[in-house]
């Protein structure tokens, strides 16, 4: 897909970051220029953060593809009831400190990978990341074996939430209560979802289009609550 994008040509200073960002920052963390791209503040690790470590969500306006002007700080999401939609931080004042997590240039850069679940990105360590190192972002996929452990990992533990007797009573009275009103709603088929991740295949950070990489939100097919 391609969209029409604005190019970044003003260089992003600590002055102009919203307070809000400052606060938020984890305490592993700190906002300094980016080491990738000349124009961006960067997130800097001030202490050793271990590998599996998961921040986010990662928060930002939502709105339809044609709304968006700058495809460098957003990523789209599946929602069955709405279709693709993107979560797009452009805007600082409406995002939060992983909006300034740079691209990495290169598999070997990379430290982060990004994770869909139940419809809000995160961001997981896929090494440790030691005190002075930039924390680097990339979409490349399960054929990653490292990334493929990491998902299976995460598929797994929403599985043993999912199947917890605590969430089978919650689902349960949900179903019971709203039953009249649900409609179903069906998601992309796989290979539709295949096609748009493809379409991260460039490595030029000014260009991408960040869409999910693994969704843990389970069910082809959803219900509207």
């Amino acid at each position: 897909m391609h969209q029409n994008t604005e190019s970044v040509a003003v260089t992003e200073t600590l002055a102009e970051v919203p307070e809000h960002v400052l606060r938020g920052l984890p305490e592993e963390v700190r906002l300094l220029p980016s080491a990738v791209d000349k124009t961006r503040i960067g997130v800097w690790a001030t202490k050793p953060i271990l590998k599996g470590k998961k921040f986010g969500p990662f928060v930002g306006d939502k709105k339809k593809r044609s709304q968006v002007r700058n495809n460098v700080y957003m990523w789209e999401v599946y929602y069955p009831n709405l279709g693709w939609m993107c979560i797009d931080a452009t805007d600082p004042e409406k995002g939060n400190w992983l909006r300034y997590v740079n691209w990495a240039c290169s598999g070997e850069e990379q430290n982060l990978f990004p994770l869909e679940i139940n419809r809000a990105i995160y961001y997981k360590t896929l090494k440790p990341i030691a005190p002075g190192e930039e924390l680097l972002v990339w979409y490349n996929g399960e054929d990653n074996p490292e990334i493929a452990a990491a998902i299976e990992e995460e598929r797994a533990s929403a599985r043993s939430k999912r199947s917890s007797p605590k969430s089978r009573r919650a689902t349960a009275s949900a179903w019971h209560r709203d039953a009249p009103h649900q409609q179903p709603l069906i998601s992309p088929d796989n290979a539709e979802r295949s096609r748009l991740q493809q379409q991260l295949s460039s490595r030029d950070p000014s260009s991408k289009s960040r869409h999910f990489v693994c969704s843990l939100t389970a069910p082809e097919v959803t219900w509207n609550q």
